[in-house]
Parts: structure tokens; C-alpha cells; sequence
């Protein structure tokens, strides 16, 4: 009896894996610390700001501290603010185009999975071109617990009746390289800055990729 060879489900970041956008993330948290430093202690300020912390947590502790009920709405408006003018002079990422036609004609289930928004994720998939190559798109919007927590690969597999074993997932950050490990999917290390994941903890990526085609001898291979 022959045995039925699963194909690996591909989920992909979006933001500096898919599409390189302008997105100022440093002026961002910025941002959001000035607002923390209105809403908490300081000594928990001087732990946060020194802290490695993804945005939305911090939008979380904003939440959690304020008692005006005012300034996580203004922390959101910000954060989607700076998002869209960072996608409207974005660019794709070299090679993506035809990886993805490359992939998708062997017949891959293809996902993106995204700390942006819904509103966001749409824009850029549509300006870019890219939305009729992936099966499945999941944003912020749509897990109570956005990345690093596995929620979202979670929701992957379980969407797609897939093991852990059969998933592999595609970033360029720590996020992304904690969200894998805590999900247990194997990653891609997507970037040239070195090993991802030491803001929190030492994280040794399965691959690492420069270039977006090295990706498919990668998935050939599982």
C-alpha cells in the first residue's frame, strides 16, 4: 500500500516578508510609550520602555491601565495611521511574484498571517497584486491573542486539519520566530540581520532565506 505524501501548509508574514512597506514600527512604539507614561507608574514605565514588547502588547497595557477608557482607541488610531502611510509607497519583496506562481502551481496551500489589520492586509494584497495567490488570510482582527502568541497558526491548523509536523511558516522577526516555536511549525528566517527571536530569546530558525526563491528547494525537500 502506497502512502499518501501530505503537502507542507506555507503560512506567510506579511509586512517585510511579502511586502517591504514604510512602516515606521520604532515611531510607533514610541508612541505608544508616551502614552504609557501618562497611564502607569513610572516605575512600570521604566520597566516597559525597557522591555521587549511587540506593539499590540503594549496597546494591551494601555488598555489594562487607563482608566479614562480614552487612550487605547487613541493607540489604535495612531497604529493604523502610520500603518496605511507606510503601505502607500510599499514595494514587494524581490522574487515574491514568482515564487508564489511557482508555489501555487504545484498546487501549495498558501496563507498570510499578519499582526497588520484586516483593512490594512486587504489594501496591501490588492495594490500589490498579490491576493488571488493565497488560499487563506488571517489578520489581528480576527484572533484574541495576535502574534507571538500561536493563536493564529492555531487557528491555521485547525481551519486546515493540518499537524503541526506538516506546517512551515516564513518571517522576518522575533514575533514571528516566537510565534512559530510556540506554535512548534517549523521557520523560515526571512532577512540578513542574523538569528531572529533573542529580544525574548534565543531562537534558532529551521532555514534561513535571503532571497525569496531559495524558499522552494526549502519546501521541496519536507
Amino acid at each position: 500500500m502506497s502512502m499518501t505524501h501530505h503537502l507542507p501548509l506555507i503560512v506567510f508574514d506579511m509586512d517585510g516578508t511579502v511586502i517591504q512597506s514604510n512602516i515606521d514600527y520604532f515611531g510607533i512604539r514610541q508612541k505608544m510609550w508616551d502614552i504609557l507614561k501618562e497611564t502607569v507608574s513610572e516605575d512600570a514605565y521604566k520597566d516597559i520602555v525597557g522591555s521587549p514588547k511587540s506593539i499590540i502588547e503594549l496597546v494591551s497595557l494601555i488598555d489594562l491601565n487607563d482608566t479614562t477608557n480614552t487612550k487605547e482607541m487613541l493607540a489604535w488610531e495612531i497604529i493604523e495611521r502610520s500603518e496605511r502611510e507606510g503601505y502607500e509607497e510599499a514595494t514587494v519583496e524581490k522574487d515574491v511574484y514568482e515564487t508564489l506562481d511557482f508555489l501555487k502551481n504545484k498546487s501549495y496551500t498558501l496563507i498570510i498571517y499578519t499582526n497588520n489589520s484586516r483593512k490594512l492586509t486587504d489594501f496591501g494584497l490588492e495594490k500589490y497584486g498579490l491576493i488571488e495567490y493565497f488560499d487563506f488570510v488571517l489578520t489581528r482582527d480576527e484572533v484574541l491573542n495576535p502574534k507571538p502568541h500561536p493563536e493564529g497558526l492555531e487557528v491555521i491548523m485547525e481551519k486546515y486539519l493540518t499537524p503541526n509536523t506538516e506546517v512551515i511558516f516564513i518571517g522576518d522577526s522575533w514575533i514571528d520566530a516566537e510565534t512559530a516555536v510556540s506554535a512548534r511549525v517549523k521557520f523560515v528566517y526571512f532577512g540578513s540581520e542574523g538569528a531572529p527571536g533573542t529580544r525574548r530569546k534565543v531562537i534558532e530558525p529551521d532555514f534561513t532565506i535571503e532571497n525569496m526563491k531559495d524558499l522552494i528547494p526549502i519546501i521541496q525537500s519536507l
